[in-house]
């Protein structure tokens, strides 16, 4: 039975535990619980923010650490570390579902790919748009792709606490829109958001993606060589004058998608070992400790099991759980943190540059969702997903206005340098998405009736 556990096996304390964890693992498994952490990560950095604590906060934040080897040295801040680094992960893990997305997924034909392609293509063209019709001057217009980005976790939260009422077409929609939103933002840091590049370092970047290339050319399925050869191009990535993030995705395009072994070969040699496994059973006693070769058979089984599935998928499924809900909330908790005051939202109110990512996030990222998903069906060129209609098209343009995540990470690097404009930037982000997030559920619930499930 599901959830039952062998008596045989148990250790002393680990039924207990295990009921215990009951209540966790369903919170951890549920679709909303990464939005739920991240939302608590980012609270509670402004609180710590607007506390006592502040100081030691900001201490922390700017906390350098690194590696010093000989003449070497290499530092960061600590929330550089995050940004830069631990941030790479993420974009590893984005870069690996784009993979699947394109081969097996979603978008891995050109009609099934067609309706969020036009929507995500308006709901990034005129939010870009709209923000730089009202940015005043050059280093305003530093930020266009602030409003580009969707944050999946949160919009997703939100979609899920509908519940029953809203088609589950529509999660398969945001979902899809958010993927190419994604790669729109990936492209848009790889493009807009590099310095001038060092060429140097360039002959060594070739070098290393050289044998990134032949790690997968050779069918190399571990995951180790490719973290090593990962770390070192990050490192020199950061040298060229690259985003050192842009490294994850280089990394998942490598990620091999064969199984080492074939189905066929897989199904004969499990049926083999199960066999062998039975055989080798002493009726005496349930504990494979105690029967080495059944041990050893249990240990072939897993070996060979791993060697039939599919690297990419398996690293993916591995990385979901702890960049969600480790690596996401500690960079929320990193750069989340904003002093409020009223001289501080004052500032906010009447600057330009909030101004432009309202409008872009707020009415131009619905807006241009609606619009490209609007076109793309006037021309014949899309449809609309099965159980939607217009009024779902417009709410989920709506949940695609929480930009967070990706609009504070682009925050940071359009306005890094100049603290003014990056705290004004940061606290518009937060504001406009969870007015966005309000209204797209509110829209959801009231104007959207549960009839229309499919």
């Amino acid at each position: 039975m599901p959830g039952s556990r062998p008596d045989q096996t148990d250790a002393p304390l680990e039924k207990f535990a295990y009921r215990l964890a009951v209540p966790f693992r369903g919170f951890v498994q549920a679709q909303s619980a990464s939005g739920w952490v991240l939302l608590t990560a980012t609270l509670l950095a402004m609180v710590i923010a607007n506390s006592f604590a502040a100081t030691g906060y900001l201490e922390l934040l700017e906390l350098e650490f690194g590696l010093a080897l000989g003449d070497f040295s290499f530092s960061m801040s600590l929330q550089h570390w995050v940004n830069d680094g631990l941030m790479a992960l993420f974009f590893f893990l984005l870069g690996l579902e784009l993979k699947r997305e394109f081969l097996v997924g979603k978008l891995s034909g050109l009609k099934r790919a067609a309706a969020p392609l036009f929507a995500a293509a308006g709901g990034m063209l005129l939010p870009a748009g709209l923000y730089l019709l009202v940015a005043d001057n050059e280093l305003i217009r530093n930020g266009w792709a602030i409003p580009v980005a969707t944050d999946t976790a949160f919009a997703i939260t939100l979609l899920s606490l509908l519940g029953g009422q809203i088609p589950t077409s529509a999660r398969a929609f945001l979902v899809g829109l958010a993927i190419i939103d994604d790669l729109g933002a990936i492209m848009v840091i790889a493009i807009a958001y590099t310095s001038d590049l060092n060429t140097a370092y360039l002959l060594p970047v070739f070098v290393t993606l050289g044998a990134l290339a032949m790690l997968n050319l050779a069918g190399v399925q571990r995951g180790l060589p490719y973290l090593l050869v990962g770390v070192v191009l990050w490192f020199l990535f950061l040298k060229v004058g690259l985003h050192g993030t842009l490294t994850g995705v280089v990394v998942a395009l490598a990620a091999p998608v064969r199984p080492k072994i074939a189905r066929t070969t897989f199904l004969t040699s499990l049926r083999e070992k199960l066999w062998h496994f039975e055989d080798k059973h002493d009726e005496g006693t349930d504990n494979v400790f105690e029967q080495p070769e059944q041990q050893q058979i249990a240990h072939d089984i897993a070996r060979v099991a791993e060697k039939a599935s599919v690297p990419l998928r398996r690293w993916e499924t591995r990385l979901e759980k702890p960049i969600s809900f480790i690596v996401m909330p500690l960079f929320a908790l990193m750069n989340a943190g904003l002093v409020i005051s009223m001289e501080r939202m004052r500032t906010a109110w009447s600057s330009d540059l909030s101004l432009a990512i309202a409008l872009g996030l707020l009415i131009g990222k619905p807006a241009g969702i609606f619009g490209g998903m609007w076109l793309g069906a006037r021309f014949g060129w899309a449809e609309l997903p099965r159980g939607l209609m217009w009024r779902h098209i417009l709410g989920l343009g709506l949940l695609a206005s929480i930009g967070f995540t990706m609009s504070l990470f682009i925050t940071h690097l359009s306005f890094g340098g100049t603290t003014e404009l990056l705290e004004t930037a940061k606290l518009s982000v937060i504001a406009t998405s969870v007015v966005g997030g309000v209204l797209g559920y509110a829209w959801l619930r009231l104007a959207c009736p549960a009839q229309t499930k499919t």
